[in-house]
């Protein structure tokens, strides 16, 4: 029987294979985990910052994350928002062009959306998910929605009727995630890409309004019926949003467009006693009447809004008293046009 030594090129093959092994393991689950999403525009529509309306909006966030293994795979998945491109580093509160002072939410409205890059606002969206395991239809996927909760800031009259914005694109937005087949993570501190572009948009619109309370009576008595020329005066408070021109029209309730007005008396008093509603004091001050219109101040009153009350006194006179005994009133009505 004859022995047969192992070639030397047989050994070296075999070494070869042991090496390989020790430089080259079995391949484990170790899953790729790729995450996208969008997001509806954040827009407020027609908004009025003199009467506070229209003031919040919400945006829908979309997601799908995947991975391409045959494990179920555990994530945690950050959207980070900046602060935009028209916000020029305002994060608290962010604003459209620069100006108009808005916050955007995570859906319970309580958590300013922010990044957690940044220490301004640190508090992306952050879900925490399990990816189902790849099958032989596909990789394993994982889709949800959140809301975003957009509120525009009140006390912001002065700000100009137009249209704002404030576009989250580029790298104002971005998902970063971690993942993990046998423990959940504890962070997003893993990749970090994609982006789920928005723009958060509203129209300014124009608005005024005569301020609650404000058009308080204009009492001239008691007087004695021998009374001429009497006089009385009070004012009424109007605000409207910045750099918007109105008039104002006083139309008494006798529908007069010149001002002119008649109090009536109590009970089976027939008497009617004249006035004249005026915009400067005097029996000789200057008509107030209400021929105004949106464009034409008329026999009104104009002014230019800035965000703020303003103060516009009303005269009123009275020829004669020479009437019955009696209370006499009459209701005027305040028209602002703009």
């Amino acid at each position: 029987m004859m022995l047969r030594q192992p070639s030397v090129k047989a050994l070296l093959w075999a070494a070869l294979l042991v090496l390989a092994s020790t430089l080259w393991p079995a391949h484990s689950a170790r899953a790729t985990v790729r995450c996208t999403a969008s997001m509806t525009n954040l827009n407020f529509g027609s908004v009025n910052l003199v009467a506070g309306t229209g003031l919040s909006a919400t945006a829908t966030l979309s997601y799908t994350c995947t991975n391409d293994v045959t494990t179920a795979t555990y994530a945690r998945v950050c959207f980070n928002i900046g602060d935009g491109a028209q916000s020029l580093t305002y994060f608290t509160p962010r604003r459209m062009n620069n100006v108009l002072q808005f916050q955007i939410y995570h859906s319970s409205g309580a958590t300013i959306w922010g990044s957690r890059a940044n220490s301004t606002v640190p508090n992306p969206y952050t879900v925490d998910i399990t990816i189902p395991a790849k099958s032989t239809a596909g990789n394993g996927t994982y889709s949800g929605t959140t809301a975003m909760q957009g509120v525009i800031l009140t006390g912001q009259a002065a700000q100009s009727p137009g249209s704002y914005q404030n576009q989250f694109t580029g790298g104002h937005t971005a998902i970063s995630w971690s993942s993990n087949t046998s423990t959940a993570p504890t962070n997003c501190a893993g990749t970090t890409q994609n982006n789920f572009p928005f723009t958060a948009l509203a129209t300014v619109v124009k608005a005024c309004t005569v301020v609650a309370g404000s058009a308080s009576n204009i009492v001239m008595g008691p007087v004695s019926s021998t009374a001429t020329n009497v006089a009385g005066n009070n004012s009424i408070a109007v605000t409207c949003s910045g750099s918007t021109p109105y008039n104002i029209g006083l139309a008494p309730s006798s529908g007069s467009t010149t001002g002119a007005g008649e109090m009536s008396g109590t009970g089976s008093n027939t008497d009617k006693v004249p006035y004249q509603l005026r915009s400067t004091t005097g029996t000789g001050g200057t008509i107030w009447g209400n021929t105004a219109t949106a464009s034409l101040v008329g026999n009104g009153v104009a002014g230019s809004g800035s965000g703020v009350a303003t103060s516009v006194p009303v005269y009123v006179t009275v020829p004669s008293a020479n009437y019955q005994p009696d209370t006499y009133t009459d209701t005027v009505t305040v028209n602002v046009w703009y």
